[in-house]
């Protein structure tokens, strides 16, 4: 896919962002940021039951001599239009895609919409553990199908967006932060996703106890450092892995729309 794609998202929402390489790309905010083979760090997503209904359509096929009409039924499952879809999904790699794709839109809409940009630079500190971990879990559990892309998926297509969480993480940890409390919020923020999906430009996040303080602190230094999604050219990468994206198109609920597969020139 071009580096110069607009992401769209389902309800259009996300027309405004036009940094974007397919919803993922992101800045390598240190010289020696390294991309997930060994991201650390693990979540927990709070996993949602949501009814995904189904319509059945009736495709006719026949042969070009023939004037009998042989009809057929496909059953097709809608991407619902809410929410973060696959983020509950059974399969591990799905689950990550969502879990990190979905985080990225979220931030990255906050970002640009008309609202504190402080508030998106909190929240993406805030989700830098769930980003961080969801990478892992892709790398560790990659399609063997589509292997030859690895590298160039971990490390060039969602590796820069990493290392932007992972340089949160460390501005947590450096406010006097645990790995554990990290991971939690990490957790709420994923709870706080799944209930406001990805375009809502200021969701609330139910910070655990006691860790306020560190985050605002963490936040401010980030800010102060880190350009915001929106506002960073080097979000624009020339990486390509079009036979994950379409794996994923093919294989997970979202069947690619978190990948910016309604994309528009």
């Amino acid at each position: 896919m071009r580096a110069d794609r607009r992401l769209v998202h389902r309800s259009g929402a996300l027309t405004a962002i036009t940094v974007v390489l397919i919803g993922i790309a992101g800045v390598a905010c240190t010289d020696d940021g390294t991309a997930p083979d060994g991201v650390g760090g693990s979540t927990t997503t709070t996993a949602r039951t949501e009814a995904i209904t189904t319509e059945s359509v009736t495709a006719s096929v026949g042969p070009s001599t023939e004037a009998a009409v042989v009809p057929s039924t496909v059953e097709i499952v809608p991407v619902p239009d809410v929410g973060v879809p696959g983020i509950d999904s059974a399969d591990p790699f799905c689950r990550a895609w969502s879990e990190f794709a979905g985080s990225f839109q979220a931030v990255a809409f906050g970002s640009t919409a008309d609202s504190d940009p402080v508030g998106a630079v909190r929240l993406e500190v805030i989700a830098s553990a769930a980003v961080s971990s969801a990478a892992q879990t892709m790398a560790d559990e990659f399609p063997e199908s589509v292997a030859s892309e690895r590298d160039i998926f971990l490390d060039d297509v969602i590796g820069p967006f990493v290392r932007r969480a992972d340089r949160a993480s460390d501005e947590l940890r450096a406010a006097g932060l645990a790995a554990g409390d990290i991971e939690q919020l990490g957790d709420a923020w994923l709870r706080a996703l799944v209930e406001a999906g990805v375009d809502d430009p200021e969701i609330v996040v139910a910070v655990p106890d006691g860790l306020t303080e560190a985050v605002d602190a963490a936040t401010e230094v980030f800010a102060a450092n880190v350009p915001v999604i929106a506002a960073d050219p080097s979000l624009i990468t020339q990486a390509e892995a079009p036979a994950t994206l379409g794996y994923l198109a093919d294989n997970c609920p979202d069947q690619g729309i978190l990948a910016g597969n309604d994309a528009i020139d």
